[in-house]
């Protein structure tokens, strides 16, 4: 793969500022949170621990596809990078929809103590296995590793609950906007297209503390990817996961992960009355 190694080399440049990290660099997630400034609002790609404050930026040249779905199609989206996060107008017409970002792949090596930290944290434990049984527990981590990031925006309805095609992808199985107080989300994880069984998918509100990996909210997928989500309060929340595999094509790199997310709104409505 040929184009896949000149990316691999132009990213290996930058490595040496990963090195030396602590594991909390890869907690920092990639999510899309919609911004009101402006008379259309705006929908923004932001990365860090403490949704939805953004400690970094998206550039431009790491963008692979940013754009929205609504009932009348798909909308690509212009977006620039300013301070600490990638921001993009919203047509008027994109009251409610899917926005959704990829990002090109990136090659990071790790130490071997942060490496372990990160698998470690992430519960990573076929990884710490394998790694074990080749002996490359002491080793450093080459890992290459690809971000998906989709918002729900406004009411989507039908649009919230399709697949919109990420190689690893958090589906919602019923829209957000319409449950109701403390009720729980039905999620489907799916990877390169198929249900991802036994991965933790994570959630956290705006605003919630949190230590490392600690998420408020977390389960795990079933055999058929499912996992129901407890929420238990209205406003803003994000859900999350990564998906590791070891990597077949490159002898460069030992491991591929995925990181997904997904931004979505629960309204402050009680349960109608009997």
């Amino acid at each position: 793969m040929p184009g896949m190694r000149a990316r691999i080399r132009k990213f290996a440049i930058v490595t040496g500022l990963c090195l030396g990290f602590t594991s909390a660099l890869s907690a920092h997630d990639l999510w899309l949170a919609t911004d009101l400034a402006g008379a259309r609002g705006r929908v923004c790609a932001r990365i860090g621990e403490h949704f939805p404050v953004s400690s970094n930026g998206v550039t431009a040249d790491r963008v692979e596809a940013f754009q929205v779905r609504t009932e009348g199609g798909v909308e690509k989206l212009k977006g620039i990078a300013e301070k600490k996060q990638f921001c993009a107008p919203l047509a008027k017409s994109a009251g409610t929809g899917v926005a959704e970002m990829t990002v090109h792949p990136r090659y990071i090596r790790l130490e071997a103590k942060d490496f372990n930290g990160y698998i470690e944290g992430e519960g990573f434990a076929a990884v710490i296995d394998a790694r074990r049984k080749s002996g490359k527990t002491d080793a450093e981590g080459r890992e290459l590793y690809s971000r998906f990031a989709k918002i729900l925006i406004g009411g989507a309805g039908g649009l919230a609950t399709r697949p919109v095609g990420h190689v690893l992808e958090i589906v919602p199985e019923k829209d957000p906007a319409t449950l109701v107080a403390s009720e729980p989300l039905p999620v489907q994880v799916l990877f390169r297209g198929k249900p991802l069984a036994g991965v933790r998918v994570s959630a956290a509100y705006a605003g919630a503390e949190m230590k490392g990996h600690e998420f408020p909210v977390g389960a795990e997928t079933d055999g058929e990817g499912r996992a129901l989500l407890k929420l238990d309060r209205a406003g803003l929340w994000y859900a999350r996961l990564i998906h590791m595999v070891a990597a077949q094509d490159d002898p460069q790199i030992e491991w591929r992960s995925f990181f997904a997310t997904l931004t979505f709104e629960v309204p402050a409505k009680e349960p109608p009355a009997n």
